[in-house]
């Protein structure tokens, strides 16, 4: 499988975030319990919401990790030759007293250590090396309070011979976690190496972490892992569980797990700026990223690329929610699916309450900005339960042949008792583009079932498909459910297509929404003329979308972190 593919966008040379993360992920696993939202959740047309930081790269996030100072306390060194290790490994020996230079051992005794260590000290497993281990372990360590980190677990550069490789644990065959954080435990930070799982069978819950119950302040990073069923198992949000707080998962690469990549949620979870490939198998319910909780608190699923699933074909969601979250950022990830493993039971990017569970579920001061979903199967980005909710800056890329897919889709169920209603979302400025080979048609962006109070403004829907016929956009509430529609635009290569479901064109739709004044400053029939068709949404000169926006509904940064004028262009790009 490829890696990200330059010439897609200009989101996709990196994501967001480093800054921020530089200043606070590093320095410790504190979070807070503040909202990162001020807008007034009783005015949908307040602009205040606070713009996201510039993009940076996975590989700054990971660099970053790679450079993390060793803390000031003792470090013992671990140096093994298990399988995998390089050639000319030189292992300790567990009497040795574990310097540089006469280095420990065995993988279970550097655990031990770990778990008794003083606040400030160090484990470090030897680069070359790889640690074959024989049981599971448990982290045992309450001793470091909530909001930071005390010890550390990562790699080091060997004096008795020239180890370059991140060192390597290769789990226990069989059912288990090969770490697990169980009560008021946490404390630790895990970086810089990799863990291999038994490659086993799908479903044999052979797993990489599993955090429970009041576990705590553990950060994981530039961390390698291949091969696990479930990679992460962030349980702290389950029924009857006191929550996890401040499990941080950021810079790592994920590879092969059969069922999920991620699964839970927990107050202050951070699953950002990692690279997952060939995770969750195809079926319906295992997923790369799983995010569930009963209640949850500051959730942010940012900067991460998706690609691929463990088998042929994406079914289910790359990802997906079913969570109860107060506080919830979904932003600049890359969710990148082929053509030939797209499914109409495939959805990209799917926060839904579509689950037999009695919790009820709800996104609170929720933002899903500057996502790129590439053939994001039935539909690309859907959103249920989120009051006040944000959706800015997506750039959507349906490009394979299916009758029907759709870009964006709020809500997608109706609130069961107990739910909060999905109303007054804000759609802006998001660019929906069905390719030559969407031969189905499709429809861009349909506000649909319950709510009231929405905004819908400056998103541009095309389709460069000549014969299929698409509906840009889809209103089938009461038109006072809708607050504010305009400054849109809609082009289609076909003859067959219409402005809104089921009222045909722009002119026809005008004169039904007259009353409200909806779309009487939105674009029909002009070719966005984007810099390169299919690669690059950027408005090239000339483009009709340029500084056509509304002013008044717009996203403050385009998807790309540029500043936007006034007026803003249309779509998710400035020029």
């Amino acid at each position: 499988m490829s890696n990200i593919k330059a010439n897609v966008s200009r989101p996709l040379q990196g994501f967001l975030f480093a800054i921020m993360f530089l200043a606070a992920g590093l320095a410790s696993c504190g979070g807070s319990n503040v909202s990162p939202y001020s807008a007034d959740p009783d005015d949908p047309t307040d602009p205040t919401d606070p713009p996201l930081p510039p993009p940076s790269a996975i590989a700054d996030v990971v660099a970053a990790w790679e450079a993390t100072p060793y803390r000031t306390g003792t470090i013992t060194h671990y140096c093994d030759c298990g399988t995998g290790a390089e050639i000319d490994c030189q292992p300790g020996a567990d009497g040795n007293p574990g310097t540089a230079a006469s280095p420990k051992q065995t993988i279970a005794s550097a655990i031990a250590t770990l778990n008794a260590a003083a606040s400030g000290e160090t484990v470090a497993l030897c680069k070359g090396g790889a640690f074959n281990s024989l049981n599971l372990f448990n982290i045992t360590r309450s001793a470091c309070p909530v909001d930071t980190t005390c010890v550390d677990l990562r790699e080091y550069t060997p004096t008795t011979f020239t180890g370059t490789a991140k060192p390597i644990i290769n789990t226990v065959a069989g059912t288990g976690n090969l770490f697990t954080v169980n009560g008021d435990r946490g404390g630790v930070r895990f970086l810089n190496f990799k863990l291999n799982g038994d490659n086993g069978a799908l479903g044999n819950r052979n797993n990489g972490f599993f955090f429970y119950d009041g576990a705590h302040d553990v950060s994981m990073g530039n961390l390698e892992m291949n091969n696990f069923d479930v990679a992460i198992y962030n349980a702290g949000g389950n029924l009857g569980l006191r929550p996890s707080t401040n499990i941080k998962f950021t810079g790592n690469r994920i590879t092969n797990s059969r069922t999920f990549g991620f699964l839970g949620g927990g107050n202050n979870a951070d699953i950002s700026y990692n690279y997952w490939d060939g995770n969750g198998s195809s079926t319906v319910f295992d997923h790369t990223l799983y995010i569930s909780a009963v209640a949850a608190e500051n959730v942010t699923v940012i900067g991460n690329y998706v690609r691929g699933q463990y088998g042929s074909t994406c079914l289910g969601a790359p990802i997906v929610a079913h969570i109860g979250v107060d506080g919830l950022i979904v932003a600049n990830n890359v969710v990148e699916i082929d053509a030939t493993a797209a499914t109409g039971g495939c959805w990209g990017i799917a926060f839904n309450n579509i689950t037999g569970a009695p919790e009820p579920v709800y996104h609170r001061n929720a933002r899903f900005s500057g996502n790129t979903i590439i053939n994001g199967g039935n539909t690309a980005l859907s959103v249920t339960n989120c009051p006040d909710c944000l959706i800015e800056n997506n750039l959507i890329i349906q490009d394979w042949p299916y009758n029907g897919s759709i870009g964006i889709s709020v809500p997608i169920r109706v609130a069961k008792a107990g739910e909060d209603v999905n109303t007054r979302s804000r759609i802006m400025n998001n660019t929906i583009w069905f390719g030559p080979n969407s031969s189905g048609g499709g429809t861009g962006i349909i506000v649909d079932i319950e709510g009231t109070g929405y905004i819908l403004s400056n998103n541009s829907v095309s389709s460069a498909e000549s014969s299929g016929g698409m509906n840009c956009f889809d209103y089938p509430l009461a038109l006072s459910a809708y607050a504010f529609i305009n400054n849109n635009h809609c082009y289609s290569a076909a003859a067959s297509y219409e402005w809104v479901n089921g009222r045909g064109s722009l002119a026809s739709w005008q004169a039904y929404a007259t009353a409200r004044g909806f779309d009487s400053a939105s674009i029909e029939g002009d070719d966005p003329m984007f810099t390169a068709v299919g690669t690059d949404f950027t408005p090239a000169a000339g483009s009709p979308l340029i500084g056509a926006g509304s002013n008044v509904n717009k996203s403050t940064l385009d998807i790309t972190g540029a500043t936007r004028p006034s007026p803003p262009a249309i779509g998710a790009f400035e020029p």
